[in-house]
C-alpha cells in the first residue's frame, strides 16, 4: 500500500514538473528551428563575407557589406525581429539583439546598432554578452564622432578584457583605437598603442600584422631605421603569402629610401628568382627598377620599366613604369623633354592609388614647361624676323624649296604613288550639284531683287555672272557670296566646318603614312604681327616663368640663371624687369651667394618701389614693407580741398586741374576734374568753364562714376545753347532780309521798347545777357534730380 502511494506522489511531481517546465523548453524548442536556427547561419555567412572583403586589419575605412549580402543581411534583421516580438521569452531573445546590433552597425546605421546594444546590456548587465556589448557601443561612439565618450568605453573594455583573458575582444578594441589615432593623423600615438598591443597579445597571425603596420605608420613619419627593423618582425610570426610578399617588397622599399639600395636590389633580385612569387613579378620588376635608378644605373632602370611597360600592358604597374621612365629622364638624365612625353603618357594610363595624384602634377608641371619652350622658340623666331627681315625672305625660300623637294621625292617613289594619289581628294572640290546649287541661288536673287529690278529672270543672272559689266557688280556679287558661304542652304555652315575637318583628317592621314623623311614641314616661317616691344615683353614674360621652374621645380640652377640673366641684360626695359631681378636674387640664395642677392633686393627696395615685388625684397633684408596702396595724388588733393574750404576757389581749381596732368592714372584724376567743374558751376557761376571741364572728364574718364551725374546736365546745357544759337541767326538773317529790302526800321517809328530792356536787367541783376542765360540753362532748365546722393568737393570723403 505504502510502495502504490509513493509511486502515485513521484508520478504526481514528475507530472507537475513537466507542466511547469514544458512551456519554457518547448517555446525554445521551437524558436531555434523555425527561427535561430536560420538565423544563426545567416549571420555567419554574412560575417565571413565581410572579414573576407576586409584585407587590411588596421583600414581606417569603415566594413561594408557585399552587393551580393544586401538581401542576406534585411532577412536576417527581419529574423531577428521575429524572436524578440514572437518569442520575447526564449533562450534565444539575447543572441537576436547581438546579430541585430551587428547588422545595423554593418549598414552603418550607427544609432539603432547602438541602441540593440544597449537594450542587451541593460537586459543582463553581469552576462556573457555585456562586454562584448559595451565593445561595440564603444565602436558606435567613435563612427557617431563622440570620441572622447567612445575612446574611455573602449579603454575600460580592453583593461577589463585583458583581465579576463577575453582575446578577441581586447583585440578588436586595440585595432579600433589604433584606427582612429591613424584617422586623426596622430601618427606617434598609433605606434605606441600598436607596441603595447604587441606587448600582451600571443596571436602569431595579429603579431605579423601588428609589425607590418608599425613599418607602414614609422615610414609615414620618415622614421626609416624603425620601419626597417618593424618588416623585419613580421618574418618572426610566418606570416601568410600576401602579409610576407607586402612585406618584402616594403622592406626593400625601405632599405633603398634609408640608403641602402644594394641591400633593397639584392631582396628584390631574389624574389623574382623565386617561382612562388610570380604572380608579383610586375611589382618585383618595377621595384627593381626604381632601384637601379636610385643607384644611377639608368640604362638598367630604363630596360626593367620598359619590360614591365610592355609585359604586363594596361596594367597599374605599366602606368607606373612610365611615370618612372619620366622620373629618369628629369632626375637622373635630365632631359626634360622627354621627361613631358612619358608623364603625359601615365596621366592617362591606368595607375596604383599612390601614383594618381603624383602623376597628375607631374603632367601639369611639365605640360607648362612645354608651352613655354614653344612660346618661347615662337617669339623668339619672330623677333629676328623683325630685326633681320631679309632672314625672313631667305627662310620661306628655302621653306617652299624644301617641300617642293619632297613631293617631287614623293611622286618619284613608286609605292607611295598610292599614297600621293590622295593629294587629289584631298585638294580638290566636289563638284556634284554645283549646278543645282546655283540654280537655288538664281531663283533666290530674282525673288529678293524682283522689286527693284522687276525684269531680272534666272537666266539674265546666269549671264551676267557669265559676262559681269560694271553695273552687275552688285548681283555678281551676292551671287558669289550665296554660292560660296551657302547662305541658301540651312545646314551650310554646318557643310562647310565639316568639309574643312574632312580635309584636315585626310591630309593628317596622309601624312602619317609618310617616312619620317618625306613628311612636309608644318611649321613655316611667319612674319610676326605685333610691335618688337610686344615680342620682347612676351620673351621676357616667358624666360622668367621657365627660370623659376628650373629653379624651384626641376633644381637646375644654372639653367634658371641662364634665363634670369638674359632678361636683364636683353630686355631691360620690361614690366618683368624688377621681378626678374628679385628672381636672380633668389637664384644666388640657392648658391649661397648671399652678398649678391642683397646688392639685387636693395636695388628692388630703393628703385622700384610701386611693384609688388618691392615688399618680397623688404621681406628678405627685413626692411619695413612698402604701401603699394599710396598715392601720390591724394596729397595734391588735400591741397587742393584746403584752397577750397578757404574760399580761394581760384587756386583750388588751378591744383584740381594739376592733378590729372600730373597723376592721370590716380583713382583721384576724375574725381579732381569733377571738383574744379562743381567750383566753376556753384561758386563762380562759370558755366562755359564748367561745362569745359565736365567735357574734359567725360573724354577721359567715360566709366567714373562723376561722369553718370554731369553728362544729363553737359547734354541738356548744349542743346539749349545750340536752341540760343540757332533763334540768334535766325534773328540775324531777319535782320539782313529786312536791310535788303531797304525799309528802315528807326524812321518807320514801329520798333517798340519793353518794359525792361538788357542794359536795365544788367545792371539790376548784375549779370550779362550771356552770363544770365547759362544761369538758366543750368537752374531752370536742370533734368529731372536723381534721388542718388551727388558728391560734394567740399566735405572730406
Amino acid at each position: 500500500m505504502f510502495t502504490i502511494l509513493f509511486k502515485d506522489r513521484i508520478f504526481f511531481l514528475l507530472s507537475l514538473l513537466i507542466f511547469l517546465t514544458g512551456c519554457s523548453v518547448w517555446e525554445n524548442f521551437t524558436t531555434y528551428f523555425n527561427l535561430y536556427y536560420n538565423a544563426n547561419e545567416l549571420f555567419q555567412k554574412i560575417e565571413k563575407q565581410i572579414t573576407e572583403q576586409k584585407k587590411d586589419l588596421f583600414s581606417i575605412e569603415s566594413s561594408t557589406i557585399p552587393p551580393a549580402a544586401n538581401a542576406d543581411v534585411q532577412k536576417l534583421i527581419e529574423k531577428c525581429s521575429a524572436i524578440l516580438q514572437f518569442s520575447s521569452n526564449s533562450a534565444y531573445v539575447d543572441d537576436a539583439l547581438m546579430m541585430l546590433g551587428k547588422s545595423f552597425y554593418y549598414q552603418k546605421n550607427y544609432l539603432k546598432s547602438q541602441q540593440k546594444f544597449k537594450e542587451l546590456l541593460a537586459s543582463d548587465p553581469e552576462g556573457e554578452f555585456a562586454l562584448e556589448s559595451k565593445l561595440w557601443i564603444g565602436k558606435c561612439d567613435m563612427r557617431l564622432r563622440n570620441f572622447t565618450d567612445g575612446l574611455v568605453i573602449l579603454r575600460e573594455v580592453r583593461k577589463v578584457a585583458i583581465d579576463e583573458d577575453e582575446e578577441k575582444i581586447f583585440e578588436e578594441a586595440f585595432i579600433e583605437e589604433i584606427v582612429y589615432q591613424k584617422t586623426i593623423g596622430d601618427i606617434p600615438a598609433a605606434i605606441q598603442i600598436a607596441n603595447e598591443f604587441l606587448g600582451i597579445s600571443d596571436n602569431d597571425e595579429i603579431n605579423a600584422e601588428l609589425w607590418y603596420e608599425v613599418g607602414n605608420l614609422n615610414m609615414e613619419i620618415d622614421d626609416i631605421e624603425n620601419a626597417v627593423i618593424a618588416y623585419e618582425n613580421v618574418f618572426e610570426y610566418s606570416p601568410g603569402y600576401d602579409l610576407e610578399v607586402a612585406a618584402r617588397i616594403k622592406l626593400g622599399r625601405a632599405l633603398r629610401e634609408s640608403g641602402n639600395a644594394e641591400e633593397a636590389l639584392s631582396i628584390f633580385s631574389d624574389m623574382r628568382s623565386e617561382d612562388k612569387y610570380s604572380d608579383k613579378y610586375s611589382d618585383i620588376e618595377l621595384e627593381m627598377g626604381i632601384t637601379h635608378a636610385a643607384l644611377g644605373e639608368y640604362a638598367e632602370a630604363l630596360d626593367l620599366f620598359a619590360i614591365v611597360d610592355t609585359t604586363y600592358k594596361n596594367t597599374p604597374n605599366a602606368g607606373a613604369a612610365k611615370f618612372e621612365i619620366g622620373s629618369v629622364y628629369e632626375h637622373g638624365l635630365k632631359q626634360l623633354d622627354s621627361a613631358a612625353v612619358y608623364y603625359q603618357k601615365a596621366s592617362t594610363a591606368s595607375l596604383p592609388k599612390e601614383y594618381l595624384t603624383l602623376a597628375k602634377d607631374k603632367n601639369r608641371l611639365f605640360s607648362r614647361y612645354v608651352l613655354l619652350k614653344k612660346d618661347l622658340n615662337k617669339y623668339g623666331k619672330q623677333l629676328f624676323y623683325l630685326q633681320y627681315p631679309e632672314e625672313f625672305k631667305e627662310d620661306s625660300v628655302q621653306y617652299v624649296q624644301d617641300s617642293l623637294a619632297i613631293a617631287a621625292e614623293i611622286a618619284n617613289v613608286k609605292e607611295l604613288q598610292e599614297i600621293w594619289s590622295g593629294l587629289g581628294d584631298l585638294i580638290g572640290e566636289d563638284t556634284t550639284g554645283y549646278y543645282q546649287d546655283s540654280v537655288t541661288v538664281a531663283n533666290l536673287l530674282v525673288n529678293q531683287l524682283k522689286d527693284s529690278l522687276k525684269t531680272l529672270t534666272r537666266d539674265s543672272i546666269f549671264a551676267r555672272v557669265r559676262n559681269p559689266h560694271p553695273q552687275d557688280s552688285m548681283i555678281v556679287a551676292r551671287f558669289d557670296s550665296m554660292l560660296t558661304n551657302r547662305t541658301f542652304d540651312p545646314m551650310g555652315q554646318q557643310k562647310i566646318e565639316q568639309k574643312k575637318r574632312d580635309k584636315e583628317a585626310l591630309s593628317n592621314q596622309l601624312v602619317a603614312s609618310l617616312p619620317d623623311t618625306l613628311k612636309f614641314k608644318n611649321n613655316p616661317p611667319k612674319r610676326p604681327k605685333i610691335t618688337e616691344d610686344s615680342l620682347k615683353t612676351l620673351l621676357a614674360k616667358n624666360q622668367l616663368e621657365l627660370g623659376n621652374l628650373f629653379l624651384s621645380e626641376f633644381n637646375m640652377p644654372d639653367s634658371a640663371y641662364k634665363y634670369y640673366y638674359s632678361n636683364l641684360t636683353e630686355y631691360k626695359d620690361n614690366a618683368y624687369y624688377a621681378t626678374s631681378m628679385f628672381a636672380m636674387g633668389s637664384y644666388y640664395l640657392t648658391v649661397d651667394n648671399q652678398k649678391s642677392a642683397d646688392s639685387l633686393f636693395n636695388i628692388i627696395y630703393d628703385n622700384y618701389k610701386n611693384e609688388s615685388v618691392v615688399n618680397a625684397a623688404a621681406a628678405k633684408l627685413n626692411k619695413p614693407y612698402i604701401d603699394l596702396n599710396y598715392d601720390p595724388a591724394s596729397e595734391e588733393y588735400k591741397k587742393a580741398e584746403e584752397y577750397l574750404n578757404a574760399g580761394d576757389y581760384y587756386s583750388a581749381i588751378d591744383k584740381f586741374k594739376e592733378i590729372p596732368q600730373l597723376y592721370p592714372k590716380s583713382a583721384f584724376a576724375p574725381k579732381a576734374l569733377y571738383a574744379s567743374g562743381w567750383i566753376e558751376e556753384n561758386n563762380l557761376k562759370d558755366y562755359p568753364a564748367a561745362v569745359e571741364s565736365y567735357d574734359t572728364l567725360i573724354a577721359k574718364y567715360p566709366a567714373s562714376e562723376y561722369v553718370r551725374v554731369i553728362a544729363p546736365k553737359v547734354t541738356l546745357y548744349k542743346q539749349e545753347k545750340r536752341k540760343q544759337e540757332s533763334a540768334l541767326l535766325d534773328s540775324l538773317n531777319a535782320l539782313a532780309s529786312l536791310d535788303s529790302t531797304g525799309e528802315d526800321s528807326l524812321v518807320s517809328g514801329e520798333i517798340k521798347v519793353g518794359p525792361q530792356d538788357t542794359v536795365q536787367v544788367t545792371l539790376e541783376d548784375e549779370l550779362t545777357p550771356a552770363e544770365k542765360s547759362d544761369q538758366e540753362l543750368f537752374e531752370l532748365k536742370k533734368p529731372p534730380e536723381s534721388k542718388e546722393p551727388v558728391w560734394n568737393p567740399r566735405k572730406r570723403r
